[in-house]
């Protein structure tokens, strides 16, 4: 009995690692967002990073709360089929913060491209996300 116990357990390990590594695997083509560029989901334009730009990839529970603010303000965003799936916090240089609202890419599946960019001031919950990630006063740089 003790040996049908045992098989039980690591049964139920191997499942729990096997979810594991798969929500893992959704995860990367999310996780290359950060890297060097993102094409766009919608014509021929890429966001460039530099290697200094501060930026982030927000976990699932702030993407959902930006996603909902976004389409709140900006219906027509859902209503085309764009709400974020995954969003990157960005300072751009030249413009402040932005949301870089994130799709897996229709065209190349295993890989993500971005459908807008929201000036992250508009929205309230910015200024916690910003601090959290970036520190006191990253808000105002």
């Amino acid at each position: 009995m003790a040996r049908h116990g045992t098989f039980i357990g690591a049964a139920l390990i191997a499942g729990s690692l096997a979810s594991a590594v798969h929500a893992r695997e959704e995860e990367r083509p999310f996780a290359a967002a950060i890297g060097d560029a993102i094409e766009s989901c919608v014509d021929t334009s890429a966001i460039r990073f530099r290697k200094d730009d501060r930026r982030v990839i927000l976990d699932s529970a702030e993407t959902a709360a930006v996603s909902a603010a976004v389409t709140r303000r900006y219906p027509m965003v859902e209503q085309d089929g764009f709400a974020p799936q995954q969003v990157v916090l960005w300072r751009k240089p030249s413009a402040g913060w932005l949301y870089v609202a994130l799709l897996v890419n229709p065209g190349k599946p295993g890989e993500i491209c971005f459908t807008a960019t929201f000036v992250a001031s508009r929205f309230e919950i910015t200024a916690p996300l910003v601090e959290k990630y970036f520190g006191a006063g990253a808000l105002s740089e």
